[in-house]
C-alpha cells in the first residue's frame, strides 16, 4: 500500500465532519420526528392528537392496516419464486455459467441466510420509515473441532504428529500400543461465509448529495454490540476498553419501536465486558495517499468518533436501499405512512366524535333545581342504574339539558376518508379479501378496482427491484467472487461444484417481478387458457404443422409461462411438457375423429334399417293385394279387355 498522507486523526476529523452534514442519525430533527411519528402511529399511539378528559380515546389504525395489507403481496413477489434475480449472460457461450451463478447467489441469499426475514424487514422499514436498508459482508468464522483417530501405525506416528502440530493442531489423549496409536486432534477450522442483515433506518446516514448508494461519497451505519463481542471479532481490547457504555434510554426512536420497554433495559452491569457500546462504521471516499484519486475507505469509530478502531481500504459500499415512492433526484422518497398520517388523524377524530355522541346520548346531562331537591336527589342522580328512582320534593327537580347533536353522517364521513386513503396509496379494500360492499359492486367494477390496486403494488415492487434489490444481488455476487472458494452446493435438486473465485464481474441483472397471492392464480389461469386455445387451433388445423400453431410456438409459450410463474425448467422437462401438450391435443383430435366416425356409422346403419323396414312393408302390402283378388271358389273374377263383363 502506498504511504498515506492522512493519519488517524485526519480520518477521525473527516468522518466526524461528514457525519454532521449527513442525512440521518440524531442530528436530523425533521427526519427523526417523521420516523418517530410513523412508528407511534403504527402502534396506535397518537400523542399529537390528545383526547379530552372523560372523552373517547379510540384510535383509528389506518397506517398499520395499510402496511400490513401491502406487505404480504410485496414480500411474496420477491420470495415466492426460486429466482428473484437473473444474471444476464455476456453471450450464447455464457448462458450456462450465468445460470449457475444465478442459482448459487439465490441459494446464498435465501438458504444460507434468512432471506425471507431480510426482505420482510427492509420492505416493512421502507413502508413505515421512507427507506429500507440492507448490509452485506463477508465474515470468517472460526470453530474448534476435535476428532478421534484410532489404530495409526507406530512408525507413522512421529510424522503425523509433527504435521498436525505444524498446522496449528493440538494432539491430546495419546495412547500408544503395539497394535497402533490412538489420539485426539484438536484444531481450529476457519470458514468464510457471506452474511446479510437489515439495518434500522434510524441507524443509517448518508451524504446529502447522495442519489445512488453505489456512488455515495459518504454513508455510515451505527450498531450497539457488547464490548466482549468486539474483542471476539478481533478489535484491540485496549481500544474497546476506552469506549463508554451506551445509554440511550431517552432515544425517542428507540422508544417508538419498543413494545415491552426494551430500550430501558440495555445490557450493562458490573462486568465491563458485558456493557453495550456504540460504534459507527463509516464509508468515505477520500484521497488518502495524495495521488489525486479518491479511494473508498471503511473507518470504524466509537466513543462519539473519538476512538479509531479500524480503517481499511475497500472496493464497494455494502449497503442497498429501497424506498416505495420515489422523489426524483433524491435517495429518500415517501413512505406509505407519509401518505396516511393525515387520514389516520381525521378518522381518529371522526371515530371519537361518533363514540362521544353515543356516550352523551346514553348519559345525558341533567339540571337539578335545588329548591325542589331533597337530601337524596343528588345521590340518586349519580346512581345511574336502570330502574333506580330519583327522589325529590315535588317530582320535577330534575330535567334533562338539551345538548347539540351531530348534524352530519359520521359513518358516511368515515367511508369517504377511507376512499381518500385508497386513492392516495392504491391499497384497495376490495382487492384484499372480501369487503361487504363488494357484493354491491358490479363484477366489472370490482375487477377494475383489483387491477388498479395490483398495478400500484407492482409499481412499488418494480421500484424496489430496480434499486435496492438489484444492488443487493450485485453486492452479494461481488463478495462471493472476491472471497469465495470452491464449494459444493445443491442447485435445482442436483449437487454441483461451484467456484465463485472464477466468476467474471457481472453488471447485467434482471429482476423478475413475480405476482402476489392475488395475481398468481390469474396468471396461471391465463397460461392455461393460452394452452387451451393452442390445443383448439391444433384440432382445427388438423395437426401440428400449421398454419396457426406449430411445435415451436407451443414450446415458446410453455417456456415463457414456466419462467414467469416458477423456476425455469430443465430443457428436457420443457420438452416433456410440450410433448404432453401435443399428445393431449392429438388425443383430443383422435377422439373427435372417432366420435364423428361412430356417428356416421350409426347414421348409415339407421338409414339401412329404415330402408329395409320400408321394403318389407311394401312387400307385405303387395302380398295382401294379391290375396284380395282371388274368389271363394278358387277361380278369379276377371274383366275382359275391350268386352263386357262376363
Amino acid at each position: 500500500m502506498p504511504r498515506l498522507t492522512l493519519d488517524d486523526e485526519d480520518f477521525l476529523r473527516l468522518v466526524a465532519e461528514e457525519r454532521k452534514r449527513s442525512i440521518g442519525f440524531d442530528h436530523d430533527d425533521e427526519l427523526s420526528a417523521a420516523r418517530e411519528k410513523a412508528l407511534n402511529y403504527v402502534k396506535g399511539e397518537m400523542p399529537d392528537v390528545p383526547s379530552l378528559p372523560n372523552r373517547s380515546r379510540a384510535v383509528s389504525t389506518d397506517v398499520a392496516d395499510a402496511i400490513e395489507t401491502a406487505l404480504p403481496d410485496l414480500v411474496e413477489i420477491f420470495v415466492g419464486g426460486d429466482d428473484v434475480a437473473t444474471f444476464q449472460p455476456a453471450g450464447p457461450q455464457d448462458e450456462e455459467q450465468a445460470q449457475a451463478e444465478t442459482d448459487y447467489v439465490n441459494a446464498v441469499i435465501f438458504d444460507q441466510n434468512p432471506g425471507f426475514l431480510l426482505f420482510y424487514s427492509i420492505i416493512k422499514d421502507a413502508l413505515t420509515c421512507k427507506i429500507g436498508v440492507s448490509k452485506s459482508w463477508w465474515e470468517e468464522v472460526s470453530e474448534v473441532v476435535e476428532t478421534r483417530h484410532e489404530g495409526l501405525a507406530p512408525e507413522a506416528w512421529p510424522a503425523v504428529r509433527a504435521l498436525a502440530e505444524g498446522q496449528g493442531g493440538e494432539v491430546r489423549e495419546v495412547r500408544e500400543a503395539p497394535e497402533g496409536v490412538s489420539f485426539t486432534l484438536r484444531r481450529t477450522v476457519t470458514e468464510g461465509r457471506q452474511r446479510n442483515m437489515a439495518v434500522p433506518p434510524e441507524d443509517f446516514t448518508f451524504a446529502a448529495d447522495t442519489v445512488s448508494l453505489r456512488e455515495a461519497t459518504y454513508c455510515a451505519m451505527r450498531s450497539r454490540p457488547r464490548a466482549q463481542a468486539l474483542v471476539d471479532q478481533g478489535y484491540d481490547a485496549a481500544l474497546v476498553d476506552r469506549l463508554p457504555e451506551y445509554s440511550g434510554s431517552d432515544d425517542a426512536l428507540d422508544l417508538a419501536r419498543d413494545t415491552a420497554g426494551e430500550s430501558e433495559r440495555r445490557a450493562g452491569g458490573r462486568d465491563r465486558s458485558m456493557r453495550t457500546v456504540e460504534i459507527v462504521e463509516h464509508y468515505i471516499r477520500v484521497d488518502a495517499d495524495g495521488d489525486g484519486k479518491t479511494e473508498l475507505w471503511r473507518v470504524t469509530t466509537g466513543g462519539g468518533d473519538t476512538v479509531l478502531l479500524e480503517k481499511e481500504k475497500v472496493e464497494l459500499i455494502p449497503f442497498a436501499a429501497i424506498t416505495p415512492y420515489i422523489v426524483t433526484h433524491r435517495l429518500l422518497g415517501h413512505s406509505l405512512a407519509d401518505l396516511l398520517l393525515e387520514v389516520q388523524r381525521i378518522k381518529t377524530a371522526l371515530l371519537r366524535m361518533l363514540l362521544d355522541s353515543g356516550y352523551f346520548a346514553l348519559n345525558q346531562r341533567l339540571e337539578v333545581a335545588t329548591d325542589r331537591a331533597n337530601q337524596w336527589t343528588i345521590s340518586d342522580l349519580l346512581r345511574n342504574e336502570p330502574g333506580a328512582p330519583i327522589r325529590s320534593k315535588t317530582g320535577d327537580a330534575v330535567r334533562p339539558v338539551t345538548g347539540g347533536g351531530l348534524n352530519f353522517d359520521v359513518t358516511g364521513a368515515l367511508e369517504y376518508i377511507s376512499t381518500v386513503a385508497e386513492g392516495r396509496t392504491g391499497i384497495v379494500r376490495n382487492a384484499q379479501g372480501l369487503n361487504p360492499d363488494t357484493l354491491h359492486d358490479t363484477a366489472d367494477g370490482a375487477r377494475r378496482l383489483i387491477a388498479a390496486a395490483q398495478k400500484r403494488i407492482r409499481m412499488i415492487a418494480r421500484v424496489f427491484a430496480e434499486t435496492g434489490v438489484k444492488d443487493l444481488f450485485l453486492i452479494v455476487h461481488e463478495l462471493l467472487r472476491k472471497n469465495g472458494g470452491p464449494t459444493t452446493a445443491q442447485l435445482r435438486g442436483q449437487w454441483a461444484r461451484i467456484d465463485p473465485s472464477t466468476w467474471p464481474s457481472r453488471k447485467g441483472l434482471r429482476i423478475e417481478i413475480g405476482v402476489g397471492s392475488g395475481g398468481r392464480e390469474h396468471d396461471l389461469l391465463a397460461g392455461s387458457q393460452l394452452i387451451g386455445l393452442m390445443a383448439q387451433a391444433v384440432q382445427v388445423q388438423g395437426g401440428m404443422n400449421g398454419p396457426l400453431v406449430r411445435p415451436e410456438n407451443v414450446y415458446a409459450a410453455v417456456k415463457r409461462q414456466t419462467k414467469r410463474l416458477a423456476a425455469p425448467l430443465h430443457p428436457e422437462a420443457v420438452k416433456a411438457q410440450v410433448k404432453g401438450q401435443v399428445d393431449a391435443a392429438r388425443l383430443q383430435q383422435d377422439g373427435q375423429l372417432r366420435r364423428e366416425k361412430m356417428a356416421l356409422e350409426i347414421g348409415l346403419k339407421r338409414d339401412q334399417i329404415a330402408a329395409e323396414i320400408r321394403l318389407r312393408e311394401t312387400q307385405i302390402a303387395a302380398e295382401a293385394g294379391l290375396r284380395g283378388m282371388a274368389p271363394e271358389g278358387g277361380v278369379g273374377r276377371g274383366v275382359e279387355v275391350g268386352g263386357e263383363p262376363g
